[in-house]
């Protein structure tokens, strides 16, 4: 049995975790009891996106990594991750455009590009977040879908509407080994639903409500003693979040408080200024949104300090 189909829900988030991680060439990924393999390359490119890719004898595993930005990050990851790409894809879900950011493009050349390398290889994806994103559209653009064994992603917006006919035929045939697990107490998922029209087969998460950052990274699931993550049927509730305009940023001033003091250089402000006016322009009466840019002036993160 391959590596990555003896590995438990559990072990698979840690595996997901290890996408944030400083890993160098040749660096062995254990998990758990499981040696995964060995990091054969490093994904660095210059529009911000990043992740791994590791190989055994008999299989491939690429990890996609999810945005800094909100714990970690600094102008550069706020520019590459949330301006360049996060945002962009959240106006173009709004706006119902397809203007795919270009790490979303790098991603589906960087997942081809490792299928050419190593050949007859089975592939598995695991991505978080903006890496869940990237995933979504390089499986989108897999030129060997049957090579695919598994995808596992987490907390990522749903970009089924930013994807032509034939993209969504590529992923609908890849639908059962796309696993896309959505917490509907996470403040950053938006897109989800329980129909065919989104990339892979949902997986609600049985979760348990906390604070907004640590519920996006991971912090309501719950396991059994067996590494097992429990999941439920669509329930109302789900029904009635996945009904919703605007979920992004329902609670905006937590995460705006985390992100508060954090923009030396007025590069972040100055962009979301602009991004949040061309929001509430186009969209007077989306209340959320409206809700979503004052809320995050009103907590001075598009404030600079000199106009305290």
């Amino acid at each position: 049995m391959r590596i990555n189909e003896r590995l438990t829900d559990f072990e698979r988030v840690e595996l997901t975790k290890k996408s944030y991680e400083e890993l160098a060439i040749g660096a062995e990924v254990v998990i758990g009891e499981n040696m995964l393999g060995k990091v054969v390359k490093i994904i660095h490119e210059e529009d911000g996106l990043r992740g791994y890719v590791i190989s055994n004898q008999s299989e491939i595993t690429i990890l996609f990594k999810g945005s800094f930005g909100l714990r970690k990050g600094n102008p550069t990851t706020w520019r590459d991750e949330w301006l360049r790409t996060n945002l962009p894809i959240l106006l173009a879900l709004i706006n119902k455009e397809a203007k795919i950011p270009s790490q979303l493009v790098s991603a589906a050349r960087v997942l081809n590009q490792s299928l050419h390398e190593l050949p007859e290889l089975p592939c598995y994806i695991y991505g978080h977040s903006l890496g869940a994103i990237n995933a979504q559209y390089a499986l989108a653009h897999c030129r060997h879908p049957e090579r695919i064994a598994g995808a596992y992603l987490y907390e990522g917006t749903n970009i089924w509407e930013l994807l032509n006919s034939a993209e969504r035929r590529r992923v609908g045939k890849l639908r059962q080994r796309i696993n896309n697990y959505i917490d509907i107490y996470d403040p950053v998922t938006l897109g989800f639903t329980a129909t065919h029209h989104m990339v892979g087969r949902l997986c609600y998460v049985d979760s348990r409500q906390i604070n907004p950052i640590s519920q996006h990274m991971w912090g309501g699931y719950q396991f059994d003693a067996n590494g097992k993550l429990r999941l439920k049927e669509v329930d109302e509730e789900f029904l009635r979040e996945s009904r919703s305009e605007q979920r992004l940023l329902t609670k905006s001033n937590d995460l705006a408080k985390m992100l508060d003091s954090k923009d030396p250089t007025g590069e972040f402000r100055k962009l979301a200024v602009v991004k949040m006016q061309q929001l509430q322009d186009k969209l007077p009466s989306r209340k959320s949104l409206s809700k979503l840019a004052s809320s995050l002036i009103e907590e001075k993160i598009l404030k600079n300090k000199s106009e305290e």
